[in-house]
């Protein structure tokens, strides 16, 4: 048993970073008091795939509410999120999860950094101009575009983010990169079935071995270890972190829950129609049980720190795991 002052103090000590939660256009600016009263330093939204015009739009739409909360502030340098907990806000990193704003034009990769977006996914699930996502049925791995892409954001300090990559894609970013990249949200496929968009133990390997982070997911379907009968709880969404802790040590592991806030019951069903396929095989849960059982929204972030500390974890390393490992591998690679 965990003293509980001591969970509270670690938790609260702890500058905490989640490298993904989901946009939603309905965020509410209210929500980053939530998050700052629970503990958070720091999130990763990602905007999901969009043309370049919708792109700007959902861009437009989160600065909007970002001037309207007092609790947030957009981060555009390490500083802003290494002084967020400081400052009594919470950092809010902007990714894109896949390259099709960019077209063809790579120009534009310094011009969406300009407007403040500091992530980026080469392919998200899809082929396309630049490499391959983690469905399609043959990955062809980098295109030439895509080897120039990698280059452009190593020199614009952009973090790439390769979760929805597929295998061939993430070893020849692996290979081409200077810097560090991340699986912001995943989950080890020795454990977990989810076909490729589960990471095998060697692609987490290669890519701690390159000084990346692995985040762990904390969906249903991304903690159901195999042959599991019963829904799967915090203590199996930590062992799935010890899991990636015992591959690569603990320096390369932290959070990448993927909640999403803003989804309503009605809005998460016509969500799943669309999504549904990512969740293969597992059948896709129901929106009262779309994360593990013990966690249903971000205010039970303490209980993941509870968790941490009682699989044995020091104070130090649960630290890490929390926020310490995001925070550096953002200052190797942010400029």
């Amino acid at each position: 048993m965990v003293d509980a002052h001591r969970v509270v103090r670690v938790h609260e000590e702890a500058t905490i970073v989640d490298m993904m939660q989901v946009f939603s256009p309905t965020v509410d600016a209210g929500y980053f008091k939530t998050l700052k009263e629970v503990g958070v330093s720091a999130i990763h939204t990602a905007i999901p795939p969009d043309d370049l015009k919708t792109m700007m739009s959902k861009l437009a739409k989160l600065y909007d509410v970002l001037d309207q909360a007092e609790n947030a502030v957009l981060a555009t340098s390490f500083a802003t999120v290494k002084n967020a907990k400081r400052d009594g806000k919470v950092a809010v990193i902007v990714g894109i999860q896949d390259s099709v704003p960019f077209e063809k034009d790579l120009g534009l990769l310094k011009t969406f950094r300009q407007l403040g977006v500091r992530v980026v996914q080469l392919a998200y699930s899809k082929r396309n101009y630049f490499g391959t996502g983690c469905f399609e049925s043959k990955d062809t791995g980098l295109s030439e575009l895509g080897v120039a892409a990698v280059k452009e954001l190593n020199r614009l300090g952009i973090l790439i983010d390769v979760s929805h990559c597929g295998n061939k894609t993430v070893m020849d970013i692996l290979e081409t990169s200077k810097d560090p990249v991340a699986f912001t949200h995943a989950t080890p496929s020795a454990l977990v079935e989810m076909g490729t968009r589960a990471k095998s133990d060697e692609l987490i390997k290669a890519l701690a071995e390159k000084g990346g982070v692995i985040g762990q997911m904390i969906w249903t379907p991304f903690c159901e270890k195999r042959d599991m009968k019963t829904r799967p709880t915090i203590e199996d969404f930590v062992a799935l972190l010890s899991h990636v802790v015992d591959l690569t040590g603990v320096d390369h592991v932290g959070l990448g829950l993927d909640t999403a806030p803003f989804f309503t019951s009605e809005y998460y069903k016509t969500w799943a129609k669309q999504a549904g396929g990512m969740m293969l095989p597992h059948k896709t849960p129901t929106f009262e049980e779309k994360y593990v059982a013990g966690f249903d929204d971000i205010t039970d972030l303490p209980k993941i720190t509870k968790t941490i500390l009682s699989h044995g974890y020091s104070e130090s390393d649960t630290a890490k795991i929390l926020g310490k490992n995001w925070l550096n591998l953002l200052s190797k690679v942010w400029k």
